[in-house]
């Protein structure tokens, strides 16, 4: 079975898609409800990849500056 990939920039328009949807007022309570808590879903989704990707880039810097250092010191 394939992975699942995330992509966030859909996410995001889905998300604004949302939001123009709600405000506009255009669908009744229980459309509404559906499509906000899609949005929380969408919100919570982005959260969770956003921190994995925070996490990826502290473990490269991380990487990069000690195999920096580790070069300054043999220098």
């Amino acid at each position: 079975m394939a992975k699942k990939t995330f992509a966030l920039e859909k996410a995001l328009q889905r998300m604004e898609e949302i939001l123009r949807v709600l405000e506009s007022g255009e669908k009744d309570l229980d459309e509404s409800i559906r499509l906000f808590e899609e949005g929380m879903r969408l919100a919570n989704e982005c959260q969770v990849h956003l921190q994995a990707l925070e996490q990826r880039v502290k473990i490269i810097s991380e990487q990069e500056n000690s195999a920096f250092a580790t070069e300054v010191a043999k220098e």
